[in-house]
């Protein structure tokens, strides 16, 4: 019976790969589009989420065959072609439905089309009959041809015998075991779109190697995540308050000696304004050039701040917009801008990208990265849970500096005071809470900031070189601060390097981590309008601004403090209660909901 699982595993795998040849096919105006090397990498890395999607069917099958155990064999046999046959219907539905969607949409079925189950004639107006009969014989084709391959190929193994009642546990560990294909892999991020993603330039490519079923399903489970509609407000009227804090006079100083230095931005795990006593070298650097001292992360986690990083889209309090790289690939990203502007561009992160949807978002914002998989030796023996520590990883990027075509713009996201905050480091900061141990962690990052900083003085790359530092997010993990808390969110920004005209120089004005880009790109020169969420913090007209947001609930900060609006109690939490400061997080939320759900 175990051949019989085996060979049914497989089927599935089969059927997935069947299913992207026919979306090939029919797509074939983009499928031209593709180089062999995509061809190669779309198959080989979209077999991942292929025996993903088989491994889900693995456990409904072993799962059965450890209840077959108990039940005549005759009925076993039929239990399975029954499942067979309503399975491959479901999937043979999902795949050619998917095929002319994604040729409307431009990307793969999700669940929207279960919204329009109570008006089917209306959902299939605009599709011609033929069309309509054609794919209908198409999907019964599919059923057709796979299960009759089942039933030559997979039943016959499926032996008229009575098994051994101690066998089902046999069953239920091979069910068990399926965890690892159904996850990816041993990887600490499960399953998602991201691993599938290679091309940083063809889109089409990376939408090529989903797999259609795994990708629906995947959505229908997270509907909930995204159908809350956050209207508060006429549309005008939010946009309008929206609006009212993104006004700018465009008259600011420049900083650089230089219009075109190269860059390198520095993304900072977890690095909270309340640690800032166990950043010297930090602080060092920050007197070398511009500290922005009220800045706030826009959200709570990683997935977050890269993207309010990257692209200047604030946190939504519901979802994880990476989850969705539909939706993210028409967002601005701004290594596309230097690009474009004759810069080379990597990221560098010595852990997982597939972690919280990483991949598909850096593979289409850079050039070229570098992960934990090109790392060897003592780097690899001295890893952490999330992978490679910072020393090792600044090591490689200013070795990668040294070389680099320039002008270049190089993004690095350390890791090392992400918990479990042990890090290769003679302790400095001692205590065995969780406090202490972070901040030793956030201090063992800095020693290796200061060390690189070192490197690049003695080498001459700081000399023409802009370097942005600024964290993912903040943390509570300092003084145990409530979730909500507004000091949960202050983190440290940094404008400084040797192409810096500007020294010792600190900029008090209340922004966002969103604020980073466009205030980063006006100084080179190169056009920001695209951040609709960005303000250029050197402006002396900038609006005192900025949100942030967390599981179910978001605040806006202004010169009233912040207010704080539970989005389950639908009440305010804390000290202001500023009716236009309630009015202008509201409008904020609907704005940023509905650009999040109107993009695909």
């Amino acid at each position: 019976m175990v051949r019989f699982l085996l060979k049914y595993y497989v089927f599935w795998v089969v059927f997935s790969i069947a299913a992207k040849v026919i979306f090939l096919v029919y797509q074939w105006k983009e499928t031209a589009t593709l180089t062999g090397y995509d061809y190669v990498m779309l198959f080989t890395r979209g077999l991942r989420m292929d025996l993903s999607f088989g491994g889900y069917v693995m456990v409904l099958a072993c799962v059965i065959m450890a209840i077959g155990v108990f039940l005549p064999p005759k009925w076993l046999k039929r239990v399975y072609s029954v499942i067979t046959l309503i399975l491959l219907a479901i999937s043979s539905l999902i795949v050619v439905g998917d095929l002319e969607l994604f040729k409307n949409w431009g990307y793969h079925m999700d669940a929207t089309p279960l919204f329009y189950l109570k008006t089917p004639g209306e959902a299939m107006a605009s599709t011609p009959t033929w069309l309509i009969l054609a794919l209908v014989l198409l999907c019964a084709v599919m059923v057709g041809v796979f299960y009759s391959l089942y039933r030559h190929w997979v039943a016959n193994s499926l032996k008229p015998v009575r098994e051994a009642a101690w066998k089902s546990v046999v069953y239920l560990l091979l069910g068990g075991l399926m965890i690892i294909p159904v996850r990816g892999g041993f990887n600490v991020a499960p399953m998602n779109v991201s691993f599938v993603f290679f091309n940083n330039k063809n889109m089409y490519a990376n939408q090529a190697a989903v797999n259609p079923v795994w990708n629906f399903l995947y959505e229908v489970a997270h509907v909930n995540k995204i159908k809350s509609d956050f209207v508060f407000m006429p549309e005008d009227k939010a946009r309008q308050l929206v609006d009212s804090v993104y006004t700018e006079t465009g008259t600011f100083p420049s900083v650089l000696k230089t219009d075109k230095p190269n860059v390198v931005v520095l993304l900072l795990e977890s690095f909270t304004l309340n640690a800032w006593d166990a950043m010297p070298n930090l602080q060092a650097v920050a007197k070398e050039g511009i500290f922005f001292s009220n800045i706030y992360a826009t959200g709570n986690r990683s997935d977050r701040g890269i993207l309010g990083v990257i692209s200047g889209f604030p946190a939504h309090p519901q979802v994880s917009m990476l989850k969705y790289p539909n939706k993210t690939y028409l967002h601005p990203r701004f290594p596309l801008d230097f690009e474009a502007n004759g810069y080379s561009t990597r990221f560098y992160y010595a852990g997982d990208l597939n972690f919280g949807g990483f991949r598909s978002y850096v593979t289409m914002s850079f050039q070229g990265s570098v992960t934990e998989n090109d790392f060897s030796g003592e780097a690899i023996e001295n890893r952490f849970k999330w992978g490679v520590h910072d020393g090792y990883m600044l090591e490689r990027l200013y070795e990668d500096l040294r070389v680099a075509k320039t002008p270049f713009m190089y993004m690095a996201f350390t890791m090392s005071s992400h918990e479990p905050f042990v890090v290769p480091m003679k302790t400095k900061i001692p205590g065995s809470d969780t406090g202490s141990k972070f901040k030793n962690a956030i201090a063992y990052t800095d020693q290796c900031l200061g060390e690189f900083f070192e490197k690049c003085k003695k080498s001459g790359i700081w000399d023409n070189t802009l370097f942005v530092l600024i964290a993912d997010h903040g943390t509570r993990h300092v003084g145990n601060l409530q979730p909500h808390a507004p000091e949960t969110y202050r983190i440290p920004m940094i404008f400084t390097g040797g192409a810096m005209s500007v020294q010792d120089s600190v900029v008090n004005t209340l922004g966002s981590q969103t604020d980073m880009v466009a205030t980063m790109l006006v100084q080179l020169g190169i056009d920001a309008s695209a951040y609709h969420y960005s303000k250029n913090l050197l402006d002396p007209s900038a609006v005192p601004f900025a949100f942030y947001a967390f599981t179910n609930a978001a605040a806006v900060v202004t010169s009233n403090g912040a207010y704080i609006y539970d989005l389950k109690s639908k009440k305010d939490i804390g000290a202001n209660t500023n009716p236009r400061d309630e009015a202008l997080l509201k409008a904020y939320l609907q704005i940023i909901d509905q650009d999040f759900k109107e993009r695909h």
